[in-house]
């Protein structure tokens, strides 16, 4: 179960259909292999809560969407970002006048 979870949030496959009537599980140890040539360490139970736990931490960090304007200062809550941490930009289209992108 952890690991299946583990894969999916990595978007590694742990089954596939080679015909509509038919689905074939993927081994454990296959699994293994690519998250960890992926750089993800899952090759115990304790690995794979280490890996699961880190993800769900990752994920609470920021809201799906913060909004920041050119100019003005970050918000508080980019300043609880790990060291390394990588942030999307995407300024939209329709800004207002005076808030360039």
């Amino acid at each position: 179960m952890g690991l299946s979870r583990l894969a999916a949030l990595h978007g590694v496959a742990t089954s596939y259909s080679p015909s509509p009537d038919v689905t074939v599980s993927v081994p454990d140890d296959t699994v293994i292999a690519v998250l960890a040539a992926l750089g993800v360490d899952a090759g115990t139970p304790a690995d794979v809560r280490k890996c699961l736990a880190a993800a769900e931490s990752r994920s609470r960090l920021l809201p799906p969407t913060v909004v920041v304007w050119a100019g003005e200062p970050l918000p508080s809550a980019l300043a609880g970002l790990p060291p390394g941490s990588t942030v999307t930009v995407e300024p939209e289209p329709s800004d207002p006048p005076g808030h360039p992108a």
